[in-house]
């Protein structure tokens, strides 16, 4: 038997906009599962955010931070972590412009400044667990992803180090990630661990940064509230996250 992928984004994607899980969507998962089809998350939070997801739908494999780490079966296969002395002068780029800067390991947030209100308002969006005040966390630990709060006018305003790549997930957030990274380089890690072809992952997406992994997934699926630009990434496009997009993906490339 072919080994087979299947992966999701969580926002927007595996989750409908209220950030529940659609009763069409656990049913499409596990209809996976019974074909032996492996199952994983590829998403921008970090273990601690996606956990919850993770239970839910007793997943083992997952890619997190943006394609920084790649775990099959729970045994991590992949990491992939920001310079401390890049990071260093972002940081103090970040201090003159009075950018929130928030670092990422696997299992928590470290702001490294005190929060704005506005800064705030974003990370509620994705219900992101307390942070731990620790402004010079990325000194001493992995630091997997930032997270930067700031508009669009603003980013020409900071330095862009060859080793990172700035992703907007938000129009006020920013994930910074290494610049080798992405989350196709995270799935490629997984299906390699689980002896999948490239041909054989399917993978869906909606934003930004699914980019690269619709693109050189084996079947691309944009969820209908991607926008054009995204779709365009894709091989094909479903409905959207609020009506049964996940499973009328799956169907449509018969895999359930």
């Amino acid at each position: 038997m072919v080994a087979r992928l299947a992966v999701f984004d969580i926002d927007d994607t595996l989750l409908a906009r209220n950030k529940k899980l659609l009763p069409s969507t656990i049913k499409s998962i596990e209809k996976l599962k019974q074909q032996n089809i492996n199952v994983a998350i590829a998403t921008g939070r970090n273990l601690a955010m996606a956990k919850k997801v993770i239970s839910a739908l007793d997943l083992r494999d997952f890619v997190l931070c943006n394609g920084s780490a790649a775990f099959a079966n729970h045994q991590q296969v992949h990491q992939q972590t920001l310079s401390t002395a890049n990071m260093a002068t972002l940081v103090k780029a970040a201090d003159e412009q009075h950018v929130d800067i928030v670092f990422e390991s696997l299992d928590g947030l470290h702001a490294h400044t005190h929060p704005s209100a506005a800064t705030q308002a974003v990370l509620a969006t994705f219900h992101a667990p307390e942070m731990t005040y620790d402004p010079d966390y990325y000194l001493t630990h992995d630091t997997y992803q930032a997270m930067m709060f700031y508009d669009h006018a603003m980013h020409q305003r900071l330095p862009h180090a060859a080793e990172f790549s700035f992703v907007r997930f938000h129009e006020f957030g920013v994930d910074v990630i290494p610049k080798v990274g992405s989350k196709a380089a995270g799935i490629a890690k997984l299906a390699a661990a689980l002896n999948v072809a490239p041909a054989d992952v399917v993978a869906f997406g909606d934003n930004q940064n699914d980019r690269e992994m619709l693109k050189h997934a084996g079947i691309g699926i944009a969820m209908g509230n991607a926008t054009p630009e995204i779709k365009a990434y894709a091989d094909l496009t479903t409905t959207d996250c609020d009506h049964d997009g996940i499973a009328n993906g799956l169907k449509s490339i018969g895999w359930i």
